[in-house]
């Protein structure tokens, strides 16, 4: 068992190195210059022992995004955990979401391109499977937020809206609004607020629209996003 111990541990730790490399590619030349001979190159192992881990480039990004999923996930499991109502803690998932792709953007940009067909025709079925399992808990970590402010009375939805109808709501407005904010200084034809206001304002209108309570009208959300933003930067910095 000791030996199966070690074994198992120096494939791990040799997987991470490979997956480091690659993120290390991505970030200096790009996804495009990320190639399986050059991660052997700069690893100096033998192509065929990255081939043990990984099955070919798509399941490599497959198992970069793993990574990326399991820190969104820890990022929005601070949430459940937060102290206050449970509209504060659906900000808190949403302060997360932006401080991780501030500061992960290559990973950001990696979710989005591993759910293209052109990834996962090719990536390996063991890979898929356990990232769309991540998947499901960083979205459940969303639900549980949601379901928490129904059962306290924060939050009735209408008839005919589902749990997840809100859930791809907050991700939709999230997601494009975090895109654009990226781009803004290619966005000439509008005049901006600073980004944690124009993502909190537009949050607050969403939330507002659903009558989640307490209204934006009726709470001071905005110390709210100042110290989820503070909380969780401080959690980054020690990672």
């Amino acid at each position: 068992m000791n030996t199966q111990s070690r074994r198992q541990r120096e494939f791990e730790q040799r997987e991470k190195l490979f997956l480091d490399t690659a993120r290390n590619i991505i970030r200096q030349e790009g996804i495009s210059a990320l190639t399986m001979d050059k991660i052997a190159e700069q690893t100096e192992y033998a192509k065929g022992t990255v081939y043990k881990h990984f099955s070919c480039k798509e399941d490599i990004l497959c198992g970069l995004c793993l990574d990326s999923l399991g820190l969104m996930y820890e990022m929005f499991q601070q949430s459940l955990t937060w102290e206050g109502n449970s509209r504060e803690k659906i900000i808190c998932i949403g302060v997360g979401y932006q401080l991780y792709t501030q500061h992960f953007p290559e990973e950001f940009d990696l979710l989005i391109a591993a759910r293209t067909n052109n990834i996962r025709e090719k990536a390996s079925p063991e890979r898929l499977e356990r990232m769309d399992q991540v998947d499901t808990l960083v979205m459940n970590a969303i639900r549980a937020v949601i379901q928490l402010a129904i059962q306290s009375g924060d939050l009735t939805l209408k008839q005919g809206t589902r749990i997840d109808d809100l859930c791809l709501g907050l991700w939709a407005m999230s997601f494009g609004m975090l895109v654009l904010d990226s781009a803004r200084d290619l966005i000439t034809g509008l005049e901006l607020s600073e980004t944690n206001a124009l993502l909190l304002n537009q949050m607050s209108c969403l939330l507002d629209g659903y009558q989640w309570h307490p209204l934006s009208t009726e709470y001071d959300y905005h110390t709210t996003y100042k110290n989820t933003f503070q909380h969780l930067e401080k959690l980054l910095a020690k990672d």
